[in-house]
């Protein structure tokens, strides 16, 4: 991919997440990683996600320098190139502190099998006990999500897209797990978790939630449109 697609890509899934109640306070970030070099673009600290636009995109190395861009970036990034220095299938990691992850965040656990979204990340989130790369490095493993306690959550993907889909799937999750957690609501049966979460995969459903988030951020107003979500406003 060229950067003005990854760029464009970016502001589809900062726009996406907004949206969908992930990103309308200052903080979180956006990241997808530069093919073949040791580069990945993100979004500025100083904005919402909902509020991104062109000029709200930094490049930035695998040492943490922005070597493109003249705007503040998140004191707390370095765990973007520490994943995918960690994980080279990665391409694509989304931090939030939407409401409902924060929240379960607090809990200090991973998510509870309470609906069959849940399953997404059963036996595939880690528990890190803050956000830099050394707390998070010894837990990630093969895992599709960390859980920052009193923070908020990480999803990784090998495509944005999908990283922001499985974001929006854990705001989801997090709230049944809030909601449900005081209560005597039995949890999914273990046997079950593995059947159910197959059946997203062969339902696609990142990719269907991924499409309902560019449809979210089309219909919200005031949002800066480019790339593909600009085609899909104009069609």
């Amino acid at each position: 991919m060229t950067d003005a697609q990854i760029r464009s890509l970016i502001l589809d899934a900062c726009h996406g997440l907004g949206a969908s109640g992930c990103g309308n306070t200052i903080g979180g970030h956006v990241s997808m990683r530069v093919p073949g070099r040791d580069l990945y673009w993100t979004n500025v600290l100083d904005l919402a996600l909902d509020e991104m636009g062109e000029d709200d995109l930094l490049l930035v190395d695998f040492d943490g320098r922005v070597v493109e861009g003249h705007r503040p970036i998140s004191p707390g990034i370095d765990f973007h190139q520490g994943i995918y220095m960690q994980r080279p299938e990665i391409n694509a990691v989304v931090h939030t502190h939407g409401p409902w992850g924060t929240t379960q965040a607090a809990f200090c656990r991973p998510l509870r099998m309470y609906h069959n979204l849940s399953t997404y990340f059963h036996k595939r989130i880690a528990v890190s006990p803050d956000d830099t790369i050394e707390a998070i490095a010894p837990v990630l493993g093969e895992n599709i999500a960390v859980m920052i306690p009193w923070h908020g959550a990480i999803t990784i993907g090998r495509t944005l897209p999908e990283a922001a889909a499985l974001h929006v799937t854990y705001e989801y999750a997090a709230r049944l797990d809030v909601r449900l957690a005081a209560t005597d609501a039995p949890e999914i049966p273990e046997e079950a978790c593995a059947r159910l979460q197959a059946l997203l995969g062969k339902a696609n459903y990142l990719d269907h939630t991924w499409a309902l988030m560019l449809r979210r951020a089309k219909a919200a107003p005031g949002l800066f449109s480019t790339g593909p979500l600009e085609q899909l406003v104009a069609a």
